[in-house]
């Protein structure tokens, strides 16, 4: 039986490559974005919710 040492660089989607460095910094990136607590999502989500049944 034969094993690859080979690494994927595919860290995303199947059959869109990406570098690790590439993955990092949009990990990074939406760090920085807004957060929202749990209530606040919540609210958002019901209020989505509510929206899609009409």
């Amino acid at each position: 039986m034969k094993t690859s040492n080979k690494k994927s660089k595919n860290l995303a989607t199947p059959g869109k490559p990406m570098s690790q460095d590439e993955f990092v910094s949009l990990i990074k990136e939406a760090e920085e974005g807004n957060f929202m607590t749990v209530k606040e999502f919540k609210e958002r989500f019901d209020k989505w919710r509510s929206e899609r049944k009409k």
